[in-house]
């Protein structure tokens, strides 16, 4: 089959790389894959990975006019003709749209769907959900919670299918962990003996300003934890004001925009992900749990899917004394933390690859 991964933008981690590795393990099957949208940080990486990839700058969020919706139209259109596409996967609503609008005047069948990973949960934006009661395409749920959401706002259950995200173990490999530890470990200069805590994702709601008011309380108890905080985005230059001020040392670091997550999270001993918003179910959580990373993060939408008490620990969004309390445990505690890692690799395994992911989409794709 011909596919057609299609989004306005890649430009963050989490629905960017999870479409590429869907794509690579698509590709390993045989399928023919290639991607369209206005550009993003990820482009480079999808073309290093040998995709084709199709730049229509009317796609952007940012191109939403009656002119650019007809433009972005047409140039799908000539697309989905001139590349035989046959499936066309989108992962925002808009995009899929505009991809249904294109395939109504082809003379052949283009199936569509969509990787939900959320819809808006705002309250004075709620009015955009209406994207989804009349949807042109099968709708992928990244969690049993997203679709959840998705039937209370009227989308019939059975044009919904849970796939959860998926992990692929080649690029996690854990003979790779002790070299991709010491490399990330050395370029921050983080002692071989440290334990250190991470978090991976765009700065924002995503609780990387939790784990700093936790460390600052932290740090002096402990002389040899460390914290590495990687993302960019809007808020990086509050957060490390924040740091400032609450007097953080020189052993939190700033790592900015990065994209090599399976060598941060072999340097990490602890990974946390404290969200207090906007969360579906998360990659980062999982590419953590497959290299035997214990995690914690919060109660919030599909993230408990993910969790049993024995791979970490759920806490309250924005209760930063109960994660103060859970770090603190598992710097401590290293025969526990081991024990936990473990667990979250084979549960990662068990549910958790994007093997299964890949199944469960490609079933779809054929009927």
């Amino acid at each position: 089959m011909k596919i057609l991964q299609i989004r306005s933008d890649f430009i963050d981690n989490g629905p960017g790389t999870q479409m590429l590795t869907l794509s690579e393990a698509l590709r390993s099957r045989g399928h023919i894959v290639e991607v369209a949208a206005s550009g993003g940080l990820l482009v480079e990486k999808i073309k290093e990975k040998g995709f084709v990839f199709h730049t229509i700058d009317d796609l952007a969020r940012n191109k939403r006019t009656p002119w650019n919706i007809i433009s972005a139209i047409k140039k799908l259109r000539k697309l989905l003709v001139t590349r035989e596409i046959d499936i066309v996967h989108a992962h925002n609503a808009a995009t899929l749209y505009l991809a249904f609008l294109a395939s109504k005047t082809i003379k052949r069948n283009i199936k569509l769907f969509h990787s939900c990973r959320g819809i808006e949960l705002r309250k004075n934006y709620q009015w955009r959900n209406w994207i989804y009661l009349k949807y042109p395409g099968h709708i992928f749920a990244v969690s049993e919670y997203t679709k959840k959401m998705l039937t209370s706002i009227g989308v019939k259950p059975d044009n919904i299918t849970v796939t959860y995200n998926g992990v692929d173990l080649r690029r996690f490999d854990l003979n790779k962990k002790e070299a991709f530890r010491e490399s990330i470990r050395t370029e921050f200069d983080i002692p071989d003996k440290a334990v250190v805590i991470g978090i991976i994702g765009k700065m924002g709601v995503k609780g990387h300003d939790e784990i700093i008011k936790a460390f600052a309380n932290l740090e002096k108890e402990y002389p040899n934890i460390f914290a590495l905080l990687v993302g960019g985005g809007p808020f990086l230059e509050e957060f490390k004001n924040l740091a400032n001020r609450l007097g953080v040392s020189k052993r939190l670091k700033f790592a900015g925009t990065r994209f090599e997550s399976e060598k941060f999270n072999a340097a990490f001993d602890i990974f946390a992900l404290p969200s207090y918003w906007g969360e579906m179910f998360p990659n980062a959580l999982l590419e953590a749990m497959s290299m035997k990373t214990p995690i914690i993060s919060t109660k919030l939408s599909g993230i408990p899917e993910m969790f049993t008490k024995e791979v970490g620990f759920l806490i309250e969004p924005k209760d930063t004394k109960a994660l103060e309390e859970k770090l603190r445990y598992l710097i401590v505690n290293e025969e526990r933390r081991l024990e936990m890692g473990e667990t979250a690799r084979n549960l990662l395994m068990e549910k958790f690859t994007i093997q299964n992911v890949v199944d469960i989409i490609e079933n779809q794709y054929l009927n």
